[in-house]
């Protein structure tokens, strides 16, 4: 068989050598040998232990397409608590300031003072209270006139409800106008009062009847006069 003319010039062909099996490793030289390449592999630093060759390539590939998103996070957070400090400097810019209350006085109240009277006031005062006891009221005092009877006043044909506290009583009409009384009630009155024992009555008049009266107040028996007078007044308005 001739030769091929390539196998001439370049050598016989891989395909054609024959394949070489290699020999196989026995077992305990295998598992001796992976023991001593993890020794070897765990006294090198971290940095410059070796990993598989398919790790380190995916860890690479994560790695970086993490980095562009890890930035974008940052730069997120950054402008957020940008837009926080300024929102709140806005706030504090727009807030009016505290009024300023002005500090409040208290007065007090100053008692007004009495005011003062002279001596001569004093005198005037103490006269007229004198001047006082000694005028009648402006009008006859109220008194309780009690049980009372009829009495008849022939000469002017009237008649009228006299009171029972006068006691025994009787009247003169000494010149037909002035209708003057007499009773126990009226004897009463001290001696340094005597007129008035015969100074109260009625007097005639052409619209009516009026009261009869001492022209002075008893001065020692005041109780007595306003008594009689309110008795001689309530027997006055009977008179018909």
């Amino acid at each position: 068989m001739s030769r091929d003319p390539f196998e001439e010039l370049f050598g016989a062909s891989s395909d054609d050598a024959p394949e070489s099996t290699p020999a196989p490793v026995p077992a305990r030289e295998r598992l001796a040998h992976e023991q001593a390449e993890r020794v070897r592999t765990s006294q090198l630093p971290t940095g410059k232990r070796t990993a598989p060759a398919g790790a380190s390539t995916q860890a690479g590939d994560r790695a970086a397409q993490a980095k562009p998103w890890i930035v974008v996070g940052i730069i997120a957070l950054i402008a957020l608590i940008a837009s926080i400090v300024v929102v709140n400097l806005a706030r504090g810019a727009q807030e009016e300031p505290p009024p300023v209350t002005e500090p409040t006085t208290t007065q007090t109240p100053t008692t007004p003072s009495e005011p003062t009277t002279s001596e001569a006031e004093t005198e005037a005062d103490a006269d007229a209270d004198a001047d006082g006891e000694d005028a009648e009221p402006d009008g006859p005092p109220q008194v309780e006139v009690g049980a009372t009877y009829d009495m008849n006043i022939g000469p002017w044909n009237a008649t009228s409800q006299i009171s029972q506290r006068f006691g025994s009583i009787s009247f003169t009409i000494p010149d037909n106008t002035n209708l003057v009384l007499n009773s126990d009630l009226l004897n009463s009155f001290p001696d340094s009062c005597a007129a008035m024992r015969q100074g109260w009555g009625a007097t005639k008049t052409e619209s009516g009847y009026e009261v009869l009266k001492p022209a002075e107040r008893c001065a020692e028996a005041p109780e007595l006069y306003d008594e009689v007078w309110g008795l001689v007044d309530a027997w006055v308005k009977t008179i018909r």
